[in-house]
């Protein structure tokens, strides 16, 4: 199975048990770590895997009908390279600017909630970023991994490189509206794997990671490092700030506030639980100094792990109790919690402190700055689908994207459901206006074409 493939089997084992499934090639067994709730919990991520690749055939085998009936207008349907190795624009080159979207303001359909001055990102056999309102495709790319920048208009990703597990990845950055050509920002060595990556605050900077070598079979990386690159011409262009050696973590990018000179990562390990949580202050000298908390106990996934759109705050989920989690980035031991009972998640809502996350019928936004003794309050919306899951905001976080599991474990006919609500500037005022849309293929984030 290539990267792209645990990438949309990570997604699916999502939405059908709310626990993300780490790539299991990039975990290392830890000699004396590895606890029964890891263990426990491992066994019970491959066996939601297995159905999510039942899930993925069904509605890969959707998408492909849907390419066929379409095949009269070819041109709006860019193919993605078979090999996954290349990324590729709807244009005669790989590094052309993207067609730019017409105007918005004019939804085919959904009483005036779509915004077609914003679009979607999917997962299929490659990444597609398409017009909220319809299918249309704006871009594809290949990836290992991606990222959308805070303001919603840049996307940035690791093309897979020619070497075995995407070995020599090519870190690439283009704009989701097609206002400026893609760019090649790093290449890595031949034996350097991209890792994550995780954009500046200011959008004028990217966080990543790299590892390189094996510990043996199912072991993890002999080196992992963790790195700058400033898009200003003159800013720094690869700059390590830490490394691991020989330990078998990796190094998970979660934030880059540039106007505190701080930047966050955690490490990860088997099971793709969160370990240390480091924090690197960049010294006006050009010095870094590394600062690490223990997490032990809290039992978070890494993928839980998300940052507000300010890099002020971080959230995570504990995987056992449900609880929902924040700090401020400087400082994980300053940290938070909310009871999790009955709760589905929790994503930030951009541009705000807000956490949203869904609990029976309603959607919830939280304010962190205004949270009391009786936690997170208050209710956005009501009348969602009971079992629905928030999946992500828009990019300027006006509207919310629901995913609606399957009623049956048959086949998915007519693609996977989604629900669109409109937030008010009120939250606790939203009218709830929503529409219900089909997808083909996984609905993962939002972009922003200007």
């Amino acid at each position: 199975m290539d990267d792209r493939d645990k990438d949309l089997t990570h997604l699916f084992v999502r939405d059908l048990d709310e626990i993300p499934l780490p790539a299991r090639g990039t975990w290392r067994h830890v000699s004396g770590r590895e606890t029964i709730v890891t263990r426990s919990s491992r066994y019970l991520l491959t066996a939601g895997a297995v159905v999510a690749v039942v899930a993925i055939a069904l509605i890969v085998g959707f998408q492909l009908s849907q390419r066929r009936q379409s095949a009269a207008t070819p041109s709006a349907s860019p193919t993605p390279s078979p090999s996954g190795a290349t990324a590729v624009n709807p244009s005669a080159s790989p590094s052309a600017t993207a067609t730019e979207p017409p105007a918005s303001g004019t939804p085919a359909a959904g009483g005036g909630i779509y915004n077609d001055d914003f679009g979607f990102v999917v997962l299929g056999q490659s990444a597609t970023i398409r017009k909220e309102s319809s299918n249309e495709p704006v871009a594809t790319f290949a990836q290992q991994y991606f990222a959308v920048s805070p303001d919603g208009k840049l996307v940035a990703y690791w093309e897979p490189g020619p070497g075995a597990g995407g070995a020599g990845a090519q870190l690439r950055m283009f704009a989701a509206g097609g206002s400026s050509a893609e760019q090649a920002l790093v290449t890595l060595a031949a034996d350097q794997r991209g890792g994550g990556m995780a954009w500046s605050s200011d959008g004028a900077g990217l966080l990543y990671s790299t590892e390189s070598g094996s510990a043996g079979i199912g072991g993890g990386p002999n080196s992992a490092t963790l790195d700058l690159y400033e898009l200003a011409a003159n800013g720094r262009h690869g700059t390590t700030i830490v490394t691991e050696t020989n330990t078998g973590w990796l190094y998970r990018p979660i934030a880059w506030d540039r106007s505190a000179n701080l930047a966050a990562a955690a490490l990860t390990g088997e099971g793709g639980f969160m370990g240390p949580y480091i924090t690197v202050r960049l010294n006006a000298d050009g010095s870094f100094t590394a600062r690490r908390f223990d997490t032990a106990g809290t039992g978070m996934l890494i993928s839980s792990i998300l940052v507000s759109s300010d890099a002020k705050f971080v959230l995570g989920v504990e995987l056992t109790s449900g609880n929902i989690r924040w700090w401020p980035l400087p400082d994980f031991a300053a940290s938070k919690s909310q009871a999790g009972a009955g709760k589905r998640g929790a994503l930030w809502r951009p541009g705000t402190h807000e956490i949203g996350f869904m609990s029976g019928e309603q959607l919830w936004l939280g304010n962190i700055d205004q949270a009391g003794s009786q936690g997170l309050c208050c209710t956005a919306f009501s009348g969602a689908p009971a079992t629905s899951l928030l999946r992500t905001f828009r990019a300027d976080g006006t509207a919310a994207v629901l995913y609606v599991p399957p009623t049956t474990s048959g086949p998915v006919v007519g693609g996977v459901q989604y629900v669109l609500v409109r937030i008010g500037s009120d939250p606790k005022s939203t009218s709830g206006d929503r529409v219900t849309f089909q997808e083909g293929s996984a609905l993962v984030a939002s972009v922003r074409f200007r």
